[in-house]
């Protein structure tokens, strides 16, 4: 429980954030509104319609109460540009618009690393990974990943996972 009271604390600021107009670290940037179909993860894992509005990257040295800080050089990871590009890709954006809204390690709770696709069967192992939330005009998009392992895009998170891994 406590886990997800510190997924819905980070959540919560880079809302507020991005509905102010300004960036953890405390910089401003223009407000948008998201694209059509953009998603959010609520405190459940679920996802809900986005707010509008942008933000910075937070700092590697700190960023919102409870959550963990963005690692140094993390954009610049193959795995992270990846991500990145493919954000970039689906919202017909250049690469530069998108940024890191937030990053943590969690716990996944089984095989689907969050992500469960219909049809499939995972094991029931926990899986030691990371949460990549990207952000590209207000919209926020999920990737799931193993630790140091290649990001994959989540349309439909679960709430299959504790923060903090």
């Amino acid at each position: 429980m406590h886990t997800h009271l510190r997924l819905l604390a980070v959540l919560a600021v880079v809302t507020l954030a991005t509905a102010c107009g300004t960036s953890p670290g405390g910089s401003d940037e223009t407000t948008g509104s998201p694209g059509p179909g953009t998603a959010v993860p609520s405190a459940s894992g679920s996802v809900a319609p986005s707010a509008s509005g942008s933000a910075t990257e937070a700092s590697p040295g700190g960023g919102p109460t409870g959550a963990a800080p963005v690692p140094s050089g993390l954009r610049e990871q193959p795995r992270v540009v990846a991500a990145i590009e493919d954000t970039a890709a689906r919202e017909d954006v250049p690469v530069d618009e998108v940024v890191i809204a937030a990053w943590s390690p969690v716990t996944w709770n089984d095989g689907s690393m969050g992500c469960p696709q219909e049809g499939m069967s995972y094991t029931q192992a926990t899986i030691e990974g990371e949460l990549l939330i990207l952000r590209v005009d207000g919209g926020l998009f999920q990737y799931h990943a193993r630790t140091g392992g290649p990001f994959m895009y989540c349309a439909s998170p679960s709430a299959g996972y504790r923060v903090g891994g």
